[in-house]
């Protein structure tokens, strides 16, 4: 599926599970907050928003990819790095999990100047359901009555679908690794029975770079990230990859899953990998360990930049 070579893609992390003062920025490529300039601190939370911004042929689109897992991080932090709501054209979520829509009603409802297109998957509406040791949370529900009562201009899809004619959601990601599955305690409801959830409703954000490949964006990567990257590959016709940014959902999965995806993403031999959200503490030290020149942990306020060369 071919969609525009952009000039730029620089995506903001507005909400995440980190903030570190002491993580390092690279001029020009990642650039990290400096707190004391800010007008307000930044908050953390287990969440995840993105602002992404695309440049084509000099045109600026703004994207807020997810919506964090409640308004309260979701707005400090668009005021705290000075954003206006009303200049973001479109929201795409990644999947039906409440850590990624949490703020969306109140954005919505704060908004003025007419419908927001909203695309997302139309599994995201099943209900939600998490087992655990200590046992069962949910169902989650995200209203598609509610969505459509704030007069959004709904997209939903299943398959591939362009975003403001300039970048790719996926639809249901296409799973070609053996070893990357969704936990079994994720669980779905469909016409009253309850199933494993195999995250049919997970896609990832594609946009290409000219001269420079692949961004390759997601939220929880429930359905691995490596499978993630290759169907955005096989999409687009596009091999050469410049960034992959998410949750990899990794440390619960073990350490073999874990070694297993490094070798994935060596093998796709991205420019920079940066991971947060729900990849887990001791799945970030072996991703730092494997990739020492080109993984960075995802912190809330930082900026990373995909220039066309």
């Amino acid at each position: 599926m071919k969609i525009p070579a952009l000039q730029a893609v620089t995506v903001e992390i507005l909400v995440d599970n980190f903030f570190d003062v002491f993580e390092p920025s690279r001029p020009g490529i990642v650039e990290r907050v400096i707190p004391g300039r800010l007008k307000k601190p930044l908050l953390a939370a287990h969440g995840l928003a993105y602002l992404i911004t695309l440049n084509h042929q000099g045109k600026l689109s703004r994207i807020l990819m997810d919506a964090a897992n409640s308004p309260l991080p979701l707005f400090n932090n668009l005021e705290a790095l000075e954003h206006d709501i009303n200049e973001i054209d479109a929201v795409a979520l990644s999947h039906g999990h409440p850590d990624h829509y949490g703020g969306l009603f109140e954005f919505l409802a704060k908004r003025t100047g007419g419908p927001i297109p909203v695309y997302l998957h139309k599994d995201v509406f099943l209900p939600k359901v998490l087992i655990t040791p200590r046992g069962r949370i949910g169902p989650w529900v995200l209203d598609l009555n509610q969505l459509v009562a704030a007069g959004v201009e709904l997209h939903e899809n299943q398959g591939p679908q362009l975003v403001l004619d300039q970048a790719l959601l996926t639809g249901t990601v296409e799973t070609t690794t053996d070893y990357e599955k969704p936990l079994p305690g994720f669980r779905r409801q469909v016409a009253g029975q309850e199933e494993r959830d195999l995250f049919p409703d997970e896609q990832a954000l594609v946009a290409v770079v000219e001269g420079r490949g692949l961004v390759v964006i997601g939220g929880c990567s429930h359905p691995g990230i490596v499978n993630m990257v290759k169907y955005a590959q096989k999409l687009t016709g596009v091999q050469k990859v410049s960034l992959i940014i998410g949750g990899f959902h990794l440390t619960p999965h073990g350490d073999e899953t874990t070694q297993r995806t490094i070798q994935g993403l060596k093998e796709l031999d991205p420019e920079l990998i940066i991971a947060g959200h729900c990849t887990g503490f001791k799945a970030l030290t072996k991703l730092a360990a494997a990739f020492p020149d080109n993984f960075m942990v995802s912190c809330v306020g930082t900026k990373v930049m995909v220039v066309g060369g």
